[in-house]
């Protein structure tokens, strides 16, 4: 299920403290809203699970990951479950997958696997199960065939890889069926997507084939004060990122040093707000579409919009009722 140009997604947090029932509703008001998919980004939980009571409130909208860890699943598990979520769904899953970072995963007692092998393999795998293979034999994964209770509902299933730097950009371009953007403007948005088309062209491919999602954290606001603040606040949550300093071209050394000694709110009043203009749409709503345009100038297919925190409070449904496609 590829989108158009025309189509708008919605992200819910898996960190942001609703219930699966509460993010079910969320996605069948984004559905009746106009929005055409929906994904639950993993922060502390599970989001494949999340996703059954999304696919449950829904009918008729695309539903994923944006992202699940790959790291945290064998890539077997990962595909029986999506078969399932795509069956239960009428297939209308999306997998999108990341390896996180060596900390993050380090923090879960997961080995440090190199990352571009890692996902390259984990896409393999995942589609051999899907196709009913003899197995898969790589440097990190090896299995045999691996049998499902039923046949899958769309052994193409779509799997997107989220991307941040040049060398997953061009992993994604030559493997996956899209790629998934996230903490860049849209001017690096336009760098990406011509990195993604003409690696996905070396590879012999339609690079119109190849997906480009992009996550545009929304701090919604008629506040323009407020809207600034939520934009810097989320910036700490990112700032210890392996990959921070090059994508926010900054080193935020006083933000990372907050934040080591423990003082998130220390930590968002260092951050420039140049920093957090670079990738938060924010303001009121017509300075939010306005930014979300600039995304698909850019060559993005799907902005997914992913609403962060206003003074204390997760805007869903301000931003599905005001910037609703």
């Amino acid at each position: 299920m590829r989108s158009t140009g025309t189509g708008l997604g919605l992200s819910i947090a898996s960190h942001s403290g609703l219930p699966p029932a509460a993010m079910g509703e969320l996605a069948r008001d984004a559905e009746d809203a106009g929005f055409t998919a929906a994904f639950v980004a993993e922060g502390n939980g599970d989001a494949l699970t999340l996703c059954h009571a999304l696919i449950a409130a829904t009918d008729s909208i695309a539903v994923g990951t944006a992202i699940a860890n790959a790291a945290l699943r064998p890539p077997v598990l990962t595909a029986k479950t999506a078969v399932l979520l795509d069956d239960a769904s009428g297939g209308r899953f999306r997998l999108g997958l990341g390896v996180a970072n060596a900390a993050k995963n380090a923090q879960s007692g997961l080995p440090a696997l190199p990352p571009l092998r890692l996902a390259e393999e984990y896409v393999a795998v995942v589609r051999a199960v899907l196709a009913g293979g003899p197995g898969f034999s790589g440097e990190i994964f090896r299995t045999g065939h691996v049998p499902l209770d039923r046949p899958p509902h769309r052994p193409d299933l779509p799997v997107h890889l989220a991307a941040l730097g040049p060398r997953m950009l061009r992993l994604a371009g030559r493997v996956a069926d899209g790629v998934i953007l996230n903490l860049i403007s849209p001017d690096q948005a336009a760098e990406s997507v011509a990195a993604v088309r003409r690696s996905a062209a070396e590879a012999g491919r339609d690079p119109a084939d190849v997906e480009i999602a992009c996550v545009v954290h929304i701090g919604l606001a008629d506040d323009p004060g407020a809207a600034a603040r939520a934009a810097r606040a989320i910036v700490p949550r990112y700032a210890l990122h392996p990959a921070a300093p090059s994508l926010f071209g900054d080193p935020l050394t006083a933000v990372r040093n907050r934040l080591r000694e423990g003082d998130r709110a220390g930590a968002a009043r260092q951050v420039p707000q140049h920093v957090a203009d670079g990738f938060v749409a924010h303001g009121d709503p017509a300075a939010c579409h306005a930014r979300i345009e600039e995304y698909r100038k850019a060559g993005v297919d799907l902005p997914v919009l992913y609403p962060i925190p206003v003074d204390g409070v997760w805007p869903y449904a301000d931003v599905i009722g005001r910037l609703a496609a």
